[in-house]
């Protein structure tokens, strides 16, 4: 067993704060159009230079265990910030500092620690219901503006991923890769998206953007709970013996996944599951589809099928699979099947005729898998260091823009949550709460302002001057770093994913929550040097 040391009370939290302090100022400096560049050295000495927040606070370990603690705390919160919205790394680690240090400052009015938490929480979620009043639904021209703000205002690339969007449709899919040549192109082939995420963490192989891609994997499809690994051994002999990575797309019993995540960690096998989506005949109906786009036969109890006479023909494939947490993508050859073809005609005329809504919406969902298509964007650079810059800005950028699709914008910035702070829209904690709740409340809407702040300080200007005036300018008034110029942030162009937004402040909250209310942290016990060398 390892051996621990325990910090109590204040010195606990004050480590932890530490720790949170030197990543959020490190992830800070890259915020906002004039945010600057970090160089990350690797392991081998080689320098990466990076805008992206999720890449310098991946690279960021302390030798203090407390304070590596506090890192590891504010990196995971604003890790699912990312993995919920695409982006917004930088804004979760800017607020939980903000708002964290304004805990401390008020530490002394907080009688009880639990309550203020509380306040802190519904707060969040009171801000979260003020940006989805005040958000906007995306047209063409504020798509192109978000691309471009994400991909830290380079317009060569917002271009290319509007484009890119333009082309497969609000249900498309837009992936990223190298390119073959040496310069930037888009590709556009079949492909479908499905919103159920990797069955388990230990599948994923590219550690950086926590994902599991495989090339020309074999795909298992089945409608019946999987209770036994033996009915999929068919699966894992072509799997090794062709030495091709596996997908099963399947509810699976706990000791079947066991049983396939001992034999990822052995290496003896190369694989992912994911839950079917649906339930019921509408869960069949969409295997089905799927079994159309990879060429795969369904394994269903409606179709009798028994683990004696399920084979290697029940297998399907695609070209490129890429799983998240939250959904997987599968990208197919451009070949076009006629049963595909025909299936995306009826359900089109379906469609028309359906008066239900629930079914219309079932429907809907079918055919925008079927037909969707997806653009892979594929980049070049002068050396590895700018293609990796360039892959990081992209990579953000899709994300967020996605994000904007999916739920709309909010002025970016930071105006948007300056806008939550003003008379008009600012809430207050309920009169019957107690003063702790209250302080905990009004912490969450002080704290807002940082990330306008930091954004502006980023600039080179002085932020205190700049924010009185956006303060007493109307609603979506802001200052556009850029231009050195106070305007309507909306009209500028200047625009946030409401999805990104929302998500930062509700897990930067979180994380605060989290640092209040620890009394005690149990750290692993550090073996310094000169003990090492004693021995």
């Amino acid at each position: 067993m390892i051996e621990k040391d325990i910090s109590f009370g204040s010195e606990g939290r004050y480590n932890l704060k530490k720790g949170i302090d030197i990543l959020s100022e490190a992830v800070g400096s890259t915020l906002g159009a004039s945010g600057r560049t970090v160089i990350i050295e690797d392991q081998f000495g080689t320098p990466h230079v990076t805008k992206d927040g999720v890449t310098v606070a991946n690279s960021i370990v302390l030798s203090d265990p407390v304070e590596n603690l506090g890192v590891s705390i504010l990196r995971q919160a604003s890790q699912k910030t990312a993995s919920e919205a695409g982006d917004g790394t930088t804004t979760s680690c800017v607020l939980a500092k903000a708002i964290i240090d304004r805990c401390f400052d008020e530490i002394e009015m907080i009688d009880n620690v639990t309550q203020a938490k509380e306040g802190i929480e519904q707060a969040a979620k009171d801000v979260a219901s003020i940006l989805q009043k005040n958000k906007k639904e995306v047209t063409k021209a504020s798509l192109v503006e978000v691309a471009t703000i994400s991909a830290n205002g380079d317009t060569y690339l917002g271009n290319m991923i509007a484009d890119a969007y333009d082309k497969v449709g609000k249900d498309g899919v837009v992936t990223m890769d190298e390119s073959s040549t040496n310069e930037d192109y888009t590709e556009v082939t079949n492909g479908t998206r499905i919103k159920k995420g990797y069955g388990t963490p230990f599948s994923v192989n590219n550690l950086r953007k926590r994902t599991v891609e495989f090339q020309n994997p074999l795909i298992v499809i089945s409608d019946t709970k999987i209770d036994m690994h033996e009915r999929l051994h068919f699966a894992f002999e072509a799997s090794i013996k062709q030495k091709r990575p596996l997908l099963i797309i399947s509810e699976l019993d706990d000791r079947v996944k066991l049983f396939i995540t001992q034999n990822i960690n052995k290496k003896n096998l190369t694989a992912n599951f994911i839950t079917p989506e649906g339930i019921g005949i509408k869960r069949f109906e969409l295997l089905e589809d799927l079994c159309l786009m990879t060429g795969a036969r369904i394994i269903s109890e409606l179709s009798g099928d028994s683990a004696q006479n399920i084979d290697s023909s029940y297998l399907g494939s695609c070209k490129t699979m890429i799983s998240d947490i939250n959904e997987t993508i599968l990208v197919f050859e451009a070949e076009e099947n006629p049963k595909k073809l025909e299936t995306i005609e009826w359900l089109t005329n379906e469609i028309k005729l359906t008066k239900n809504k629930s079914d219309k919406w079932h429907l809907k969902d079918r055919l925008s898998k079927l037909a969707g298509g997806v653009a892979t964007i594929k980049l070049a650079g002068n050396s590895d260091v700018e293609l990796k810059e360039k892959k990081d800005r992209d990579d953000d950028s899709i994300h967020a823009t996605k994000a904007a699709l999916e739920e709309g914008i909010v002025a970016g910035g930071g105006a948007a949550l300056l806008n939550t702070t003003k008379k008009k829209n600012r809430k207050k904690a309920p009169r019957s709460s107690s003063d702790s709740f209250k302080t905990g409340y009004n912490i969450v809407f002080d704290a807002l302002s940082e990330v306008f702040m930091k954004i502006v300080e980023n600039s080179g200007e002085d932020p205190k001057p700049v924010y009185k005036v956006c303060m007493a300018g109307r609603l979506n008034y802001g200052y556009d770093v850029k231009n050195k110029k106070f305007t309507d942030m909306y009209k500028a162009g200047i625009i946030d994913p409401f999805k990104v937004t929302k998500n930062a402040v509700l897990n930067a909250a979180s994380v605060a929550g989290v640092i209040l209310t620890t009394s005690c942290v149990v750290s692993n016990k550090r073996i310094k040097k000169e003990e090492i060398n004693k021995n």
